[in-house]
C-alpha cells in the first residue's frame, strides 16, 4: 500500500481526504438541497421557502464566481469590491464549488462570500 502511495503528491492526496471530509461534514446541508429541489420540481415546494430560494439564486446569477450551475471553486472574490483572483489574497473568499441549483435550496446553507443564508434562522 505504501509504495502504491508513494507515486501520488502528498497536497493532492491531503487536499482529497480534506475534500472527503468536507463533503462529509456538510452531508445535511447537501440532502437538504437535493430534497428541496426535488420537491420544487415535484411542484411540492413551499411558496414562502421558494421566495428565499429564488431571491437566492439571483444572488448568485449576479456573481462574478457564477460558472454555469457551480460557484467556481478555483477563483477568490472581494465581497466589498467583486473583484475576483486567481489565487488566495486577504479579504478574498474562495467560491465553494458547489452545483448552485441545490445549495439555493438548501435551508441550512451560507453564501461563503455572505451575500445570503440564515434567513431560515430561528430567532
Amino acid at each position: 500500500m505504501a509504495s502504491l502511495l508513494s507515486n501520488f503528491d502528498p497536497i493532492i492526496l491531503k487536499t482529497n481526504h480534506m475534500n472527503i471530509k468536507n463533503l462529509f461534514s456538510k452531508r445535511n446541508e447537501i440532502i437538504d438541497g437535493h430534497f428541496n429541489e426535488l420537491r420544487s420540481k415535484l411542484g411540492m415546494a413551499d411558496q414562502n421557502e421558494e421566495v428565499i430560494f429564488s431571491l437566492r439564486e439571483q444572488i448568485c446569477n449576479a456573481c462574478p464566481l457564477k460558472n454555469g450551475n457551480n460557484c467556481n471553486a478555483m477563483k477568490w472574490l472581494d465581497p466589498k469590491t467583486l473583484e475576483v483572483v486567481d489565487a488566495p489574497r486577504e479579504g478574498f473568499v474562495r467560491g465553494c464549488g458547489c452545483r448552485l441549483s441545490a445549495k439555493q435550496r438548501s435551508k441550512l446553507s451560507l453564501c461563503p462570500a455572505g451575500f445570503w443564508g440564515g434567513e431560515f434562522d430561528r430567532k
